[in-house]
């Protein structure tokens, strides 16, 4: 199907939507009648207006299960008629929710397997727009968002896609002069876990080696970002063998690792049940932020420390909260982030 584009700020009307976001009528609906408002309003509006879809879009977000609830019933009929009103009212505002989904979830600075399960719903809508997004981009999209597409992608489509989708995937990964190197192996990743490894291994060896090039530092932070694949291919015990590896050289050369390094690490140990060791580098990370010559740009929120799903094991220990407390003291994020 023909996807949306973005509607342009165009002169509008103050919508029911609008009202919504502000006004007290809010105050007392649920969740699911604040959605259903704010998505009538839209769909039954003349669709031209951005500031009226923003409105729309940012209840929905805003309250996503409600939204999905809502979406999910109002998309078969709309699909099954996509030119009449009604219909695309209801893709556009789906199209607009899916993306303002994902800006929300790269907000919380959480990276994890499953974070976009609850989109699962919305299938296939969901993934038809997200691989037109990545291997047929549009105009309005931007080139340097698709990394952003891939995280989702496989939570939504852990098996591989039809032959016609996995063929221009592997295209798009082996477009060495053409695509950024960041976005050829977040593709590779992908294309590993649909039981087309080549493509992932190559970037493992391209890191092995740098691991073992240049001065100390060079070779700290090739050893961090083969971790940090390993992490993406969920390849969790190589990943926690590389930690170690890295910490070893830090304290071999003297050169400090940041705490988001430490962080990672706890993660690895953590999703492999491995508390000891996921306890003593999230100690030794929380050490590094209790600095207060610590660079504001190296910290990281207490939020994820709070939330994180990678870290769910390591928060049923007894040690975690002395860890927390040691970090941050009062319970208010420190300015910057991951």
């Amino acid at each position: 199907m023909s996807w949306p584009r973005p509607i342009r700020s165009l002169p509008f009307g103050l919508s029911l939507a609008c009202m919504l976001l502000g006004g007290a009528t809010a105050a007392t609906q649920t969740p699911a009648e604040q959605v259903a408002a704010a998505a009538v309003a839209w769909v039954t509006s003349d669709q031209v207006a951005e500031r009226e879809l923003q409105a729309a879009v940012k209840v929905l977000v805003q309250h996503h299960t409600a939204a999905i609830d809502w979406l999910a019933a109002e998309l078969p009929a709309a699909l099954a008629k996509p030119t009449e009103p009604r219909g695309r009212g209801v893709t556009s505002l789906a199209t607009h929710f899916v993306l303002g989904f994902l800006e929300q979830q790269r907000k919380t600075e959480m990276v994890f397997v499953g974070q976009y399960d609850a989109l699962a719903r919305l299938q296939p809508f969901v993934g038809e727009l997200l691989f037109q997004l990545l291997l047929e981009t549009p105009d309005w999209y931007p080139l340097t968002f698709r990394e952003h597409l891939i995280a989702p992608l496989r939570d939504l489509q852990p098996k591989p896609p039809q032959p016609d989708r996995l063929a221009a995937t592997r295209k798009l990964c082996a477009a060495v002069e053409v695509e950024p190197e960041a976005l050829r192996r977040l593709v590779a990743a992908m294309l590993w876990q649909w039981g087309e490894p080549a493509a992932g291994k190559a970037v493992v060896a391209r890191l092995q080696q740098a691991t073992t090039e240049g001065e100390a530092e060079d070779r700290l932070l090739a050893t961090l970002a083969l971790a940090d694949y390993q992490v993406l291919l969920r390849d969790y015990k190589a990943a926690a063998s590389t930690h170690r590896a890295a910490q070893a050289l830090a304290r071999s050369c003297d050169v400090p690792l940041r705490p988001a390094a430490l962080y990672a690490a706890a993660c690895v140990h953590a999703l492999l049940g491995e508390v000891d060791r996921g306890i003593d580098a999230l100690d030794r990370c929380a050490t590094l932020l209790a600095s207060p010559h610590l660079d504001t740009s190296l910290r990281i929120k207490r939020t994820l420390f709070d939330n994180d799903p990678e870290l769910a094991l390591l928060r049923q220990d007894p040690r975690f909260a002395a860890i927390v407390e040691k970090a941050f003291g009062a319970a208010v994020d420190p300015p910057g982030g991951r």
